[in-house]
């Protein structure tokens, strides 16, 4: 890299199947709503991705070590100033101890057990340092060979064999409980997209049959038995924002007799959020009609106050380059609180 910008090359598209399969189906007592849960399967399109293949070599950001360090970079101060309070806490519990500082305090200037931390506070992070070598495998740079097929669903490994201080950390990474990085039954730890999303359900949906009102039809009453989430930010009056709220459908099938509708809504567990589309133009698939919807541009493009959606501003990425607002520009999504680490869109 020699501190010069990296030369990117967009490489795909890389296409999978999704499969979705609706368990645990429970219709309500006069049949207007339906609940379920939704497992997906995703399977590589050899034949649409061609010449491209899952095992192919990418080189691609460290997307875990990145994240990883952006939190210890956050919070590594935090800890060690929490540390040396615990240690000054625990110290002046001591009787002797107590005794004893006030004589010396009376006899000679002494600098705090505080004061000493701070003095090593970068002999701290040199060592922090030194075991994030072992950690990752001493990487020389933040980006990553790998293939496809290991960045999105088998996982890329790190803390493997660890000890001491290094598997210490990686205690407190799996205690995060994060989507995005599982536990193996050796005790290393592995990165990936999606692994998360593969055979495994999205939550329990509770959506309208339509038997009332055809135009409600698949639109979601409930999710996990809530109408709103957790994730966003509120109203400073503490009332629950637009982002936060639940609606429209799965994205599997939407309401009949759609002539004339030029937005939709999708609710999307990936991403935490709900998403419009709008509608496009006429199209057909195999021969069968069809109208096209596409993501509509307040999706990444359009958010911040002056678009009535600031509440999509976490602002939970350290060091992240934001407007005056405290938006990010356009093009990126903080999803944070999302997926329980530092993460972009």
């Amino acid at each position: 890299m020699q501190g010069r910008k990296p030369k990117v090359v967009e490489v795909g598209p890389y296409i999978y199947f999704q499969y979705r399969q609706k368990d645990n189906i429970r219709f309500s007592r006069d049949r207007s709503k339906v609940h379920y849960s939704q497992q997906q399967m995703y399977v590589f399109d050899a034949e649409s991705s061609y010449p491209l293949t899952e095992n192919d070599d990418l080189t691609v950001l460290n997307m875990h070590m990145n994240s990883i360090l952006q939190i210890i970079d956050n919070q590594a101060k935090e800890t060690i100033t929490n540390f040396r309070s615990d240690v000054n806490n625990t110290l002046e519990k001591i009787p002797v101890v107590r005794v004893i500082k006030r004589i010396i305090e009376r006899t000679t200037p002494i600098q705090s057990i505080l004061q000493i931390a701070e003095d090593e506070t970068y002999d701290s992070l040199r060592l922090i340092n030194a075991e994030l070598n072992r950690i990752f495998g001493r990487p020389d740079t933040m980006f990553l060979r790998t293939t496809p097929k290991q960045f999105l669903f088998d996982g890329v490994p790190f803390c493997v064999n660890v000890i001491g201080i290094a598997k210490a950390i990686c205690k407190e990474i799996e205690k995060r409980n994060t989507k995005t990085i599982r536990t193996m039954p050796d005790g290393s730890l592995r990165f990936s997209f999606f692994s998360h999303k593969n055979m495994t359900d999205d939550g329990m949906f509770t959506v309208n049959t339509g038997i009332k009102d055809p135009s409600r039809t698949q639109m979601i009453e409930l999710w996990n038995g809530r109408t709103t989430l957790d994730v966003w930010n509120n109203r400073s009056s503490g009332l629950t924002s637009s982002c936060n709220k639940i609606h429209g459908t799965d994205g599997s099938g939407y309401p009949p007799f759609r002539t004339g509708v030029d937005r939709m809504t999708i609710f999307s567990t990936d991403i935490c959020r709900t998403v419009d589309i709008k509608l496009t133009g006429a199209s057909s698939y195999e021969g069968i009609p069809a109208l096209r919807y596409e993501i509509d541009g307040n999706f990444l493009h359009e958010i911040g106050p002056e678009y009535g959606n600031e509440c999509y501003c976490v602002n939970k990425i350290p060091k992240s380059i934001v407007k005056s607002n405290g938006c990010l520009y356009k093009g990126a999504l903080d999803l944070s609180n999302c997926f329980g680490k530092s993460r972009l869109l």
